[in-house]
């Protein structure tokens, strides 16, 4: 509880009187201690509230530890894409390879002078 200073005491006993100032100082005392015990009600009540709204604005460590798993399965299903990825491109090239083959056979066959040439270079014809 804060101190009233002498001075206003004094003030209070020549103006009021001796019995008068002390009543007056006893009454700012009980209004001191009353703000004081209201202040004291008040700042559980605001801590309260505080802590709820910032339960509500911040992130609490099972909140960051859900994102932590969220980022973990959309890892997971990254790398699965990626490898099927992979799996496509490789059977891609695979088939793009067996087409290439096959065009280039259709191409020798379908031109008269490619199978004229290669008959020459195996010794068929002269």
């Amino acid at each position: 509880m804060p101190t009233i200073p002498i001075e206003l005491y004094e003030l209070f006993e020549r103006k009021l009187g001796k019995e008068e100032a002390k009543e007056a100082i006893k009454l700012i005392e009980e209004v001191f201690e009353a703000v004081e015990e209201k202040a004291k009600e008040q700042k559980s009540v605001v801590k309260a509230e505080l802590r709820d709204e910032l339960r509500k604005e911040l992130a609490t460590k099972e909140d960051i530890s859900l994102v932590g798993r969220e980022i973990e399965l959309v890892r997971q299903e990254l790398e699965t894409t990626r490898q099927e990825l992979k799996d496509e491109i490789k059977t891609l090239e695979e088939r793009i390879k067996r087409w290439l083959v096959i065009l280039g056979f259709l191409i020798v066959i379908t031109n008269q002078n490619t199978v004229l040439f290669l008959l020459k270079l195996i010794g068929v014809l002269k």
